[in-house]
């Protein structure tokens, strides 16, 4: 296992301060409109709505942008183009589940792939080791983690806040340096790569 104190930090409770690339969130909440209520509804309100509950997302979004938002959202600095108006996300779920949900089962039935994957070298999954309980903002740890790149969404950035704030949704910990960076470059590789027709061939 690596060292958790060079991998991870506990969060900053509530919204003292701004939300941070690499911050994982517990209980996120998600608000999806009802596909058939779009047809049925009068004067485009009155949708059917459906909550979807995150156990566990990882913030995405870029530091600089996070702060120049929290500065405005919060304390006035900046100009009005500073402020962000959605957050994204990756999906994160329990590293178990992820290998052995019905989704990925298959996937995973190679001892290759699994090994890939706990060695964060399979393109389109990341893996983050169990975050021991005083690197959690709440005291309790986080076990471990994966994440399937092409499992990503966006919220509005005040919703988060006010969940939050409400203690709907909850801060646990953060991603340090170089952990933060090499999340972000492989979510960023998967989402840029780049479908050939066809492969090279050699003779």
């Amino acid at each position: 296992m690596g060292k958790p104190e060079k991998m991870f930090a506990a969060s900053k409770a509530g919204i003292a301060r701004s939300l941070r690339q690499g911050e994982i969130l517990t209980n996120l909440i998600q608000i999806q409109v009802n596909l058939e209520s779009i047809k049925t509804a009068q004067n485009n309100t009155n949708y059917s709505l459906t909550p979807i509950v995150h156990p566990y997302a990882i913030i995405v979004s870029q530091d600089c942008d996070l702060e120049q938002d929290f500065n405005f959202r919060f304390h006035k600095r900046g100009k009005e183009r500073h402020r962000l108006p959605s957050v994204l996300f990756c999906e994160v779920i329990d590293a178990e589940e992820l290998r052995q949900g019905e989704r990925n089962q298959n996937v995973f039935q190679s001892k290759t792939v699994r090994k890939n994957f706990l060695d964060n070298n399979d393109y389109r999954f990341h893996f983050i080791q169990a975050i021991p309980e005083e690197f959690d903002t709440l005291g309790r740890g986080l076990p471990e983690l994966g994440i399937e790149f092409k499992r990503y969404f966006s919220l509005p950035t005040g919703e988060v806040y006010h969940r939050i704030k409400l203690d709907h949704t909850q801060r646990r910990c953060r991603l340090k340096s170089p952990y933060l960076e090499h999340f972000c470059n492989r979510f960023h590789h998967f989402n840029n790569r780049i479908a050939l027709p066809e492969q090279y061939e050699s003779k």
